[in-house]
């Protein structure tokens, strides 16, 4: 069951962006706006911002559908425009 409550609102610019064309993106990406927390929260003792959450490439690929290789490269695309960061933790 996931913690976030509320609603995420997309603009219809959002038909405009360079990777709404591609569907594994934009799934994948929909799927990040929508994990994202909405307040800052606590994970093993450290502090998980606001617009951001812990998962891993298997998680999302589970939660999604896509399989790890097309999260791999949507994840690749996300972050060469700037449209994600990413922090590596163990």
């Amino acid at each position: 069951m996931s913690n976030n409550t509320g609603f995420i609102a997309l603009h219809r610019k959002m038909l405009d962006w360079e990777w709404y064309s591609d569907i594994n993106v934009r799934a994948l990406y929909t799927h990040m706006l929508l994990k994202a927390n909405n307040t800052d929260k606590k994970w093993r003792g450290i502090v998980i911002e606001k617009g951001s959450f812990v998962t891993s490439r298997t998680t999302l690929s589970e939660e999604t559908g896509l399989s790890e290789q097309q999260v791999r490269t949507s994840l690749k695309k996300l972050k060469s425009t700037s449209e994600i960061t990413s922090k590596s933790t163990s």
